[in-house]
């Protein structure tokens, strides 16, 4: 009576663990083709924050509101970019569109605010 007591309850206990552990994506699963709406939200916030840095343009902003859109497609809809280098190489190339769409100034000013921060961010959270 006691070992089926405790087998039962070793069940229970398997079972409750295994239904509170965080769901891993599928293979070729992507986080954002899932819901495109936070997607769309994300995208914003990183084209804003874009925008307080150099000054977009609105022709630039839906540019830029275009590439996202265009890289969003490829990724969630073929399955060739599911691997790491492939994801990679496509967010290299995203990163060369976006930067074409700035002129030389806002580059460069994109540039100094990168560079700042690395620094800046290197020993923010570091306790001395």
């Amino acid at each position: 009576m006691k070992k089926t007591i405790l087998a039962i309850a070793a069940v229970i206990a398997l079972t409750a663990g295994s239904s509170f552990a965080q769901r891993a994506y599928e293979r070729h699963e992507i986080p954002a083709a899932r819901n495109s709406r936070i997607d769309d939200i994300n995208e914003n916030i990183r084209i804003s924050k874009l925008n307080e840095i150099v000054n977009l343009s609105r022709k630039q902003e839906k540019q830029l509101k275009k590439i996202e859109d265009h890289y969003d497609r490829l990724q969630s809809s073929n399955r060739r970019y599911n691997s790491h280098q492939a994801s990679r190489r496509l967010e290299t190339q995203k990163q060369q569109e976006i930067l074409s769409v700035l002129t030389p100034v806002q580059r460069q000013r994109l540039y100094a605010y990168q560079h700042a921060n690395r620094f800046d961010n290197k020993y923010r959270n570091h306790r001395g």
